[in-house]
This record gives structure tokens, C-alpha cells and sequence, in this order.
């Protein structure tokens, strides 16, 4: 009976090991402010009680000759020993945009079932705060009305996406202001998404799947995805 409960003991314990892990969540934040001129995008996640994090900013966006020029910060910490850190300058033209959407249509096209994927991958995820104010003025009162219509119109439209495919816990904080005294556009957006690790991990497995299955395989997807 011993040697029993033993055999059980080995068995049960990273059984539920593995589904503790599983259940752990994965919390990601994306946070864009404007404000005075000055552009901010950034994205943290973290996982594990915050034993791995990961940050991606891009503080400096700013209209050039040559189109949009971009700063980049990437860093990934964790207590052991990851620790990574880049920064990257991009200029940002009409072709590059062009080129990136060719490539992503080619991923679209050739990998099976690829948007399914991401439907169910997002149907998973939990938003736990949604909050996006943005005041906005053209210098003619006319204008600005109509600028402020259309703010409103593309952050509805954009919660009302979301709600369709991921799950909304949070009661969204939205607000469009109008400025009729000068030309100006501020905006603040916080965004705070939760999906559990075993739901990560087995979308990364399924993906992996469809990728050694496409034409090119995985090497398509590494060219595609450094050249980016």
C-alpha cells in the first residue's frame, strides 16, 4: 500500500505542478500618450509573479523626410540570468508599411487556418482595464466638431471590436474632448490584458504546428519576422 501511494505521489505532484503553472497568468499593458507634441508607446508583460518581464517602448515617434521615425527600447529581465537589452532607430516610410503588409498577407495566406487561431487565442484573453481619453482641436469650431465626432466614432468602434473578441472585465473609461481654441490632439490610452500561461503555450504549440506545415516551413516565418 505504501509503494503505492508512493507511485501515486510521483505521478500526482508534477501533474499538479504542471497545471498550477498553467493556470498562472500571463498580464500584459499597453500604454499611448500624446501630449504637447510628444509621442509614447509602450508594452510590458510579465508572467510567473513577475520572475520574467519584458518591456518594449518606444519613446521618440516623429515625422521626418523620409516618413516616420522611430525609437526603439527593448529589455527583458528576469532574477536569474536573463537579461537582454536593445535599442533600435527605424525609418518608417510608405514602403516599409507596404512591404510589412505584404508580408503579413503572405504569413495570412500560406499558414493553415491562421486567423482561427488568433480568434480562439483572443477569446481567451481578459481585459481588466480599457481607458482612452483624447482631446482634440482643429482651430474652426466646424472642424473641431467633426474631429471630435470622428474620435469618438473610431474609439467606440475600436471597444466594440474588442468586445467581440476578447473577454471585457473592466468597464471601459472613454472620453473625447473637444478644444475650440487651438489646433491640438492629446491622447492617453491604458490598456491591461490577462490570458493564462497553459492557454499561451498551447496556442504557441498549435501555432508552431501550422508553421512547420506552411510552404517555406519555420524558416519563413524567422526571415519574415527578423527582417520586421
Amino acid at each position: 500500500m505504501g509503494a503505492w501511494f508512493g507511485w501515486l505521489g510521483i505521478i500526482l505532484v508534477p501533474l499538479l505542478l504542471l497545471a498550477a503553472i498553467a493556470a498562472v497568468p500571463v498580464r500584459a499593458r499597453a500604454q499611448l500618450s500624446r501630449h504637447e507634441g510628444d509621442d509614447n508607446l509602450s508594452l510590458q508583460v510579465k508572467t510567473l509573479f513577475g520572475l520574467l518581464k519584458f518591456n518594449w517602448e518606444i519613446p521618440m515617434m516623429k515625422l521626418g523626410g523620409k516618413g516616420l521615425q522611430v525609437e526603439e527600447l527593448a529589455r527583458a529581465d528576469s532574477p536569474s540570468l536573463l537579461h537582454t537589452e536593445s535599442d533600435v532607430k527605424k525609418d518608417i516610410g510608405p514602403s516599409r508599411i507596404a512591404e510589412l503588409l505584404q508580408d503579413a498577407w503572405k504569413l495570412l495566406r500560406r499558414t493553415e487556418n491562421l486567423t482561427g487561431l488568433v480568434r480562439r487565442l483572443l477569446n481567451k484573453v481578459e481585459i481588466s482595464r480599457w481607458t482612452w481619453r483624447t482631446t482634440i482641436g482643429a482651430g474652426d469650431a466646424v472642424w473641431t466638431a467633426m474631429a471630435t465626432g470622428a474620435a469618438w466614432s473610431l474609439q467606440t468602434t475600436a471597444l466594440g471590436l474588442l468586445s467581440q473578441l476578447c473577454r471585457l472585465n473592466a468597464q471601459p473609461q472613454m472620453e473625447v474632448r473637444p478644444d475650440y481654441r487651438a489646433a491640438r490632439l492629446e491622447t492617453s490610452f491604458d490598456c491591461i490584458a490577462e490570458i493564462r500561461l497553459g492557454n499561451a503555450i498551447l496556442a504557441g504549440l498549435q501555432l508552431l504546428v501550422r508553421m512547420m506545415r506552411t510552404e517555406g516551413g519555420v524558416r519563413l516565418w524567422q526571415n519574415i519576422l527578423f527582417k520586421a
